[in-house]
């Protein structure tokens, strides 16, 4: 009977340990991060939006553009605080596929912005 019991309690508390992980898991787990882009010549410029206010400042953000297979970074520049960013790149724009990207950092997940094509 002792037996029975210990199994019971030792099952209960196994049971709500596997209830407690998922929850504590999210609270402390990666923030998504999104990233927008848009084109205001001479610069490429856009936005981090995260839930996490640190996911915002002080991100490199990396500007690039591919064409025909390959792909060059065009330039890089720092996050404010508010998560704008600013990347300049003259007025003249090549053909290709323009893009910008967001590495992770702590729990601030990565992210890629949507594509502008220049034909």
């Amino acid at each position: 009977m002792l037996v029975r019991r210990f199994a019971v309690l030792a099952m209960s508390a196994a049971l709500l340990g596997l209830a407690l992980v998922p929850a504590l898991a999210s609270a402390g787990g990666s923030s998504p991060t999104k990233i927008t882009l848009s084109i205001k010549l001479p610069a490429f410029h856009g936005k981090l939006t995260s839930p996490r206010e640190a996911c915002l400042g002080s991100r490199t953000v990396k500007m690039y553009r591919k064409h025909k297979g390959k792909t060059v970074q065009l330039g890089k520049a720092k996050s404010k605080d508010n998560g704008a960013w600013k990347v300049p790149v003259g007025k003249n724009f090549a053909p290709g596929e323009y893009f910008a990207t967001v590495s992770a950092r702590g729990k601030c997940k990565p992210a890629k912005s949507n594509v502008f094509r220049i034909a």
